[in-house]
């Protein structure tokens, strides 16, 4: 059975640092970028600095772009799987609220196929840190990524309150690229716990 590793996060927390990190120490895995065709102009901005408008197109994009990675992923045979963003990380920008909404459109998007289980990796980072080595046209602040960082820590805790499920956890502040792969690592050689991500976006569509 294929191991298949998400790494989640905050924009620019480190995750395609680690990804890049990843398929060099494990040559025989997959590793699978955040957007299977490159990231669109405004993926990656903040959503504050969008119009309502601009960010719905730009969440339909991602919709698109997650069916057609697991579509990838599903059919993957490889033993280990290293992906980056997964498909719970696009709630995390927005409030709880609009969950529920979210999970419907994924399913949506996602109805001739099903989501591929795997563990998560979350990483957290500074968000001081995070801002400084950002591009500032990418519309973040400090007290931002704080925010964001924070939703994702809520999305963490309560699928281990309401569902039991346990979500890796990588402490990137202050730490060097070389530190936060020996915790990715360290989790990889353990064993694997993989979430059924099929059924908590559905959970998640029935609010």
């Amino acid at each position: 059975m294929s191991r298949r590793y998400y790494l989640m996060g905050v924009v620019g927390v480190g995750k395609s640092t680690l990804r890049e990190q990843l398929g060099a120490a494990l040559p025989d895995a997959s590793i699978y970028a955040e957007w299977p065709e490159g990231m669109a102009a405004e993926v990656g901005h903040a959503i504050a600095s969008m119009t309502a408008e601009n960010a719905e197109e730009i969440q339909q994009w991602i919709f698109g772009q997650l069916a057609e990675k697991n579509a990838l992923i599903q059919a993957d045979s490889s033993s280990q799987l290293i992906i980056d963003r997964s498909p719970l990380d696009t709630f995390a920008f927005y409030p709880p609220q609009q969950w529920q909404q979210r999970a419907q459109q994924m399913l949506a998007a996602l109805a001739s196929t099903q989501l591929a289980a795997g563990q998560l990796l979350l990483l957290t980072g500074s968000p001081r840190q995070m801002h400084a080595r950002m591009d500032s046209s990418r519309g973040y602040d400090c007290n931002g990524l704080a925010q964001q960082q924070s939703a994702f820590e809520i999305l963490a805790d309560w699928l281990a309150e309401f569902h039991g499920y346990h979500v890796s956890r990588i402490d990137a502040r202050d730490a060097s690229p070389r530190q936060v792969l020996k915790q990715a690592q360290a989790i990889i050689s353990s064993d694997y716990r993989p979430l059924d991500l099929q059924a908590i976006v559905e959970d998640l569509a029935r609010g």
